[in-house]
């Protein structure tokens, strides 16, 4: 049976990675929202329901998607489904989205279609992605550090590329998308997991899911643990972040400042932060899954309360760009460091139910509640006491975390029920 070498495999699952987040950082990314308001024509609170919706909506896909990739283990049958819907993604927005969103007849009719797309793409369909590149690179004696790593330089090559592409047409962003999906289909083509086929291993388990063990999880104190981090932290961190770019940019004189200065600083902290994710893992090492979602929480926590203060009185630009840098950091340390506490904590029966329920789903939920709160918030309060509450909020749930969240466990614990360890 003809494989690939550990550095091939990996180069290739970091391709396909790459191009899953590129396209979706440049469709749905940092200027999602600026052209949501400035093309589309719709306002913050419009804004909210619509992200609340399409993360409402993408929780009737994501138990399934999980509990499906549990019993595939590395069979891509879910990864060439989430591929090919992919390459829909261009004509969507340009011929179904936009207009629907810009007619008030239609726009009803355009927030449930594309909430039912775009849930199933990209937050039904990133959690799918991620869990099996994690599963995949473990596999390859790797971790997920890396393959984040590539997802993070293709945020930053998408924010600048959208900067230029968006003041020339945004409908180039959109053309783009579609060019990188194919892309992302070939590379996921190529990757070879025939010999991975009932493996037996610290990553697969040969007995897969059944619906005992879902029952199971859902009675383990630390799973509801879990699930409260992923739907207070969590959500207030990427609930903030939808609309954070039309923030961003009012520190400028001109939008067009504002945007290309926001889509070049991403690009160039991407190099940066691509070393961060990297060596995550490092310090997950050093102080433990637990500790790292603390830390993850007291970055949320504090870029949260910066960003806000930032704008108070007389606008404080440094300020607001190193809270930009501090939502980078955070932003690697927070994905990865959730894998490595599921790898730690649950059986690998149901890692990626774990994760597609525990916390994706959960994140859904919660953000389908609080993103027209939040939208409302801005319209109401501003950015800057809006940005504040959230600190507060977070720093409140943080102190929650560290009596909640189960440490690492002992080697002594028994290994026959690791799921309720």
């Amino acid at each position: 049976m003809k494989t690939d070498s550990n550095r091939i495999a990996m180069g290739k699952v970091c391709l396909m990675y790459f191009f899953y987040n590129f396209f979706w950082s440049l469709s749905s990314g940092s200027l999602f929202a600026v052209w949501l308001n400035d093309r589309v024509g719709i306002d913050g609170s419009q804004i909210g329901v619509l992200f609340g919706l399409q993360t409402g909506v993408a929780v009737l896909f994501k138990p399934a998607f999980g509990y499906i990739l549990d019993k595939l283990g590395m069979k891509k049958h879910l990864i060439y489904f989430i591929s090919v819907l992919s390459l829909l993604i261009g004509p969507f927005y340009i011929f179904v989205y936009g207009p629907l969103l810009s007619n008030d007849a239609t726009f009803v009719s355009g927030i449930v279609i594309g909430s039912l797309y775009l849930g199933m793409l990209f937050q039904a369909g990133s959690g799918v992605i991620a869990s099996y590149s994690d599963r995949f690179a473990r596999c390859h004696n790797n971790d997920f550090g890396l393959v984040n790593g590539f997802g993070i330089a293709a945020w930053g090559v998408s924010a600048v590329l959208a900067g230029i592409l968006y003041n020339i047409n945004p409908d180039l962003i959109f053309v783009a998308c579609s060019v990188a999906a194919f892309l992302m289909l070939f590379f996921c083509w190529s990757l070879r997991v025939k010999h991975l086929d009932d493996v037996d291993n610290e990553v697969i388990s040969a007995d897969k899911i059944t619906k005992e063990d879902v029952i199971k999880l859902l009675k383990n104190p630390k799973m509801w643990a879990f699930m409260t981090y992923a739907g207070t932290i969590s959500v207030v961190f990427w609930t903030s972040m939808t609309q954070f770019t039309r923030y961003f940019i009012s520190f400028f004189p001109t939008q067009e400042e504002g945007i290309s200065f926001s889509s070049n600083m991403d690009g160039l902290t991407a190099v940066f932060l691509f070393f961060v994710s990297a060596g995550v893992p490092y310090i997950i090492k050093r102080i433990g899954a637990k500790g790292s979602l603390l830390l993850t929480a007291c970055g949320i926590t504090s870029f949260l309360l910066m960003i806000g203060y930032a704008g108070l009185g007389e606008k404080n630009l440094y300020l607001a760009i190193a809270a930009k840098l501090l939502f980078g950091i955070v932003n690697p340390l927070l994905i990865v460091s959730v894998f490595a506490y599921t790898a730690e904590q649950f059986d690998r029966k149901v890692n990626s139910f774990t994760y597609m329920f525990g916390f994706q789903v959960v994140n859904n939920l919660m953000t389908a509640i609080a993103s027209p709160i939040m939208g409302s918030m801005y319209d109401q309060y501003g950015f800057p006491y809006s940005y504040i509450y959230f600190g507060l909020f977070a720093a409140v749930a943080t102190v929650m975390a560290v009596f909640t969240l189960s440490s690492e466990k002992k080697k002594s614990e028994p290994e026959e029920d690791p799921v309720l360890a």
